[in-house]
């Protein structure tokens, strides 16, 4: 089916769905799933350490990078902020990995921070690199990369035998067909361009995690 054969209405809610779970938007969902709504990760933490915490990894990891893409749209070094082409793309990238890099060494160094956050940031700093390099081939989904990621740390929490991730698993599988849906309507990328992004954004959380 090629992309004229969907209705507007289809359209209009894949790129909505494209817009709420973008990939830095992602990340701040993860990260306040983990310190807000997961019941033992941050459970010694105080209210003010849990928002500091997840401000620093706020304006790190979504603040800055956004401010990056902001500035090249700016500055005419871009033609649009979907990034709609593979040279778009170099400098937000290398921007993510110095930004993802300096939250992963600053949440590694403070004794309060559970592991499952530092290897995540880590995981997120492995897969801007990885796709940094593949950016050099093909055109990969930065949205793959972003839902696989979430998947990749959902699989982790339940495999270190956290019963109550079993929900939010289910969620995020629904979220992650969703995404890999809409991408593909929108087609902004092939399928191969999209499970390649899965499968980083996965694999990297794992290697992460197991490193």
């Amino acid at each position: 089916m090629t992309a004229y054969e969907f209705s507007p209405t289809a359209r209009f809610f894949a790129k909505l769905i494209s817009f709420i779970f973008h990939p830095l938007f992602i990340g701040v969902m993860l990260m306040y799933y983990l310190v807000y709504l997961h019941p033992t990760y941050f459970l010694a933490v105080s209210d003010r350490g849990k928002f500091f915490r997840f401000m620093t990894f706020v304006v790190n990891n979504f603040v800055f990078p956004s401010l990056v893409v902001l500035l090249l749209r700016g500055l005419g070094f871009s033609n649009s902020l979907q990034l709609r082409t593979t040279r778009e793309r170099v400098v937000p990238y290398v921007a993510s990995i110095v930004f993802f890099f300096w939250t992963w060494y600053v949440f590694r160094n403070q004794p309060d921070i559970p592991q499952i956050v530092i290897d995540m940031c880590q995981g997120m700093f492995f897969s801007a690199c990885i796709s940094l390099i593949l950016n050099n081939f093909f055109k990969i989904s930065m949205h793959g990369v972003g839902v696989g990621g979430m998947l990749g740390v959902l699989l982790i929490t339940l495999n270190e035998g956290e019963a109550y991730s079993a929900l939010p698993l289910a969620i995020v599988l629904l979220i992650t067909g969703f995404v890999i849906s809409s991408r593909k309507i929108i087609t902004d990328h092939t399928w191969f361009e999209i499970i390649a992004g899965f499968i980083v954004g996965w694999l990297m959380q794992v290697i992460a995690y197991w490193i």
